[in-house]
């Protein structure tokens, strides 16, 4: 008997143990190691060291991340932030009772209102979402898909309360001297770790189960347009300045790997660097362009958009100038695309047809391989410059004015180089392209 009670007490305590591992607390901060006041002292941190992040588990870190932003953005920045080697889980939302949402999803890494911020990876680190999550439209009531279709045609409105998103990896907002890198970012969108609770197919599984499945990330209804046009980026910038993404990849994510969403005429907006990035897998685009001024994007592969979910554009890059929260215009302006790589993104590779308009843009010694429309340009879009590029495609679209130029057959022999293809307007130059089947 009392062996039966020793026995029942010890396994008691390792459950208890169990819970406490699963329920594990981020460290606090003591006044002695690192100080939150406002400093211009550069601190270094760990994700794992002072926040209590473990990789390489099924618990889900989020708080670590959360906790470490809120630490930076007290200080207001001048911190170097180290993310080492391993897998951490993160994605975390939260059901509301309200019009607005169903399930909201909060971010990851918030950089607020900060300057001088470093959030650096080592070879390995990697971010990825957690599963048994929701990203769609629902039922509020039962929790069931609201079934609305995901295809790009007039559906019925949906009212804001059913929707429920996975919101941003990392958000840099109102900042400035911000760096990413080496780091890989996995929204976790591919068909192994879906649930289809509609009763269509989608697009990269044919499998269906209308009950909510906890090991997966639960799709529901379609949202805006075309597909799911909700909140699920790899890194968003917002009004922020002298920002560098380096060997960052954001991949597998339910709208865009990076959108960058500055005014073009605020001095402190300026200067977005991406460079060695890779953006793949991911849903709506690659890099999505929604304002800013003085951009360069180097040695950057863009691939894949829409090959498992589609929402809207589907292409490498969307250059679309759009009106802010503010109701202020914005424009995308000085762009410089250099030694690229655009491929296999389901409805193109370059789009700058819609929104307020964009100038000043140039692609040079990239390779834009398209099985559709290679590039697609609107009569609001000026002074593109296409030089020394690979280019192919069925088609390559120039819509400038109310003149569209379609080319249906492409030069097939690579050593064919082209010194001019210009469209009407002499704003838009194509100079010493390579155009290749």
């Amino acid at each position: 008997m009392k062996l039966l009670s020793l026995w029942a007490t010890l396994v008691f305590l390792q459950l208890l143990t169990l819970e406490a591992y699963s329920q594990r607390k981020v460290l606090s901060y003591d006044s002695l190691k690192h100080s939150s006041r406002v400093s211009k002292a550069v601190i270094k941190l760990n994700i794992q060291k002072d926040f209590g992040a473990v990789p390489n588990d099924t618990i889900n870190d989020h708080a670590a991340f959360q906790a470490a932003s809120e630490f930076i953005n007290r200080r207001k920045g001048n911190c170097v932030l180290t993310i080492p080697t391993g897998t951490y889980i993160v994605g975390k939302q939260e059901k509301l009772k309200n019009r607005d949402y169903f399930y909201r999803g909060t971010d990851v890494i918030q950089i607020l209102n900060a300057t001088n911020v470093t959030i650096r990876g080592e070879a390995g680190s990697k971010l990825k979402y957690d599963v048994g999550l929701r990203f769609g439209t629902f039922d509020p009531a039962d929790g069931s898909s609201t079934n609305i279709t995901m295809d790009c045609t007039p559906k019925t409105k949906t009212t804001s309360s059913k929707r429920a998103d996975l919101g941003r990896c990392i958000v840099i907002g109102s900042s400035r001297n911000v760096v990413i890198e080496n780091l890989e970012l996995d929204g976790n969108f591919y068909s192994e770790t879906l649930n289809n609770m509609n009763s269509y197919n989608l697009k990269c599984t044919g499998k269906k189960s209308a009950e909510f499945d906890p090991k997966k990330i639960n799709i529901g209804g379609g949202y805006g347009d075309c597909g799911i046009q909700l909140a699920h980026y790899g890194v968003f910038v917002s009004h922020s300045g002298d920002v560098v993404i380096r060997k960052v990849t954001a991949k597998r994510f339910g709208l865009d790997g990076i959108q960058v969403a500055n005014s073009h005429t605020e001095p402190g907006q300026k200067n977005v660097k991406i460079i060695q990035c890779k953006l793949d897998f991911n849903a709506r685009t690659g890099l999505a362009l929604t304002g800013g001024d003085k951009m360069e994007i180097t040695g950057t592969s863009l691939t894949n958009t829409g090959g498992c979910m589609y929402a809207s554009t589907g292409t490498g890059v969307d250059i679309e100038a759009q009106i802010d929260a503010k109701r202020k215009e914005k424009l995308v302006t000085n762009v410089k695309f250099t030694n690229c790589k655009f491929a296999n993104n389901s409805s193109g590779e370059i789009l700058a047809k819609f929104g307020l308009g964009s100038s000043n843009i140039t692609f040079e010694g990239c390779d834009i391989k398209s099985s559709t429309r290679a590039i697609n340009l609107g009569r609001k879009n000026t002074g593109y410059k296409f030089v020394n590029n690979r280019i192919s495609g069925t088609k390559i679209i120039l819509l400038e004015g109310q003149k569209i130029d379609i080319r249906d057959e492409v030069q097939s022999k690579s050593s064919r180089t082209t010194n001019t293809l210009r469209t009407s307007s002499p704003e838009n130059v194509f100079q010493n392209n390579v155009l290749v089947d």
